[in-house]
């Protein structure tokens, strides 16, 4: 599944990732992070993204590699996605174990497998996101998730549901924005990402992301949580 606090939509060819520091004098704002936690579906689970032996890398891991790299503090990824999860199925089986991990950083993407659901429904998506925000949100860590692409155009889908498709990405990427933006989430505006839609970005179902697709997200990821997109993480 491919699906981005809707703070600013940025190019992330172009963003410059730096502008941080190893800070921990008290009132200096914190821009490491250490242990990292991936909720999500498969987009998070890393389908289409293979390494050697064709182990899953995905855009987590790659994110947590960044800022590893750009920061000098080891950051460690637990990824508790799943192919196939919706909403539902994230706060049921994968945020129960998230506050006893103690995580500093969160994420989760969902919404494709919602939207592929003949009933769908806006009301039910934004109840049950809202809940998933809140129980991630009260764990203190820096929360991310991003909305859908605009990728309708390129899926393979018969003529009169191409409309139908982009309608139902479009309005859950509203409320995944919506929802984030009231609890301070950063939100990685993929509906209105330059190139996002691009099919070279990905796989043969042109659903999933391949690598470079799971690239440019890790460093449009880092891009915000290195510059001014986190929420402001002060020490102690």
């Amino acid at each position: 599944m491919l699906v981005w606090a809707s703070i600013v939509a940025i190019d992330p060819m172009t963003a410059v990732i730096g502008g941080y520091g190893q800070l921990g004098t008290a009132g200096e704002a914190v821009l490491n992070w250490s242990n990292y936690v991936a909720l999500g579906d498969s987009l998070t689970a890393g389908r289409d993204d293979h390494g050697p032996g064709g182990v899953r890398i995905g855009w987590a891991r790659r994110l947590a590699g960044i800022l590893t790299a750009r920061t000098e503090v080891p950051c460690a990824l637990t990824n508790l996605a799943a192919d196939g999860a919706s909403v539902a199925v994230v706060l049921e089986r994968q945020l129960p174990s998230v506050a006893q991990m103690g995580p500093d950083l969160v994420s989760v993407t969902v919404g494709m497998n919602d939207i592929r659901d003949p009933a769908f429904s806006e009301e039910r998506f934004a109840t049950e996101l809202g809940r998933l925000l809140d129980g991630l949100t009260t764990t203190g860590a820096t929360v991310l998730t991003c909305t859908l692409p605009d990728i309708a155009a390129i899926m393979s889908l018969p003529a009169d549901l191409v409309e139908l498709a982009r309608q139902r990405m479009r309005r859950a990427s509203d409320i995944i924005r919506e929802q984030a933006a009231r609890r301070g989430a950063v939100c990685l505006d993929a509906w209105a990402m330059p190139g996002a839609a691009d099919p070279e970005l990905f796989g043969p179902d042109r659903i999933h992301p391949n690598a470079s697709g799971h690239q440019l997200m890790a460093d449009a990821f880092a891009a915000l949580l290195l510059t001014d997109g986190a929420p402001d993480r002060r020490s102690s």
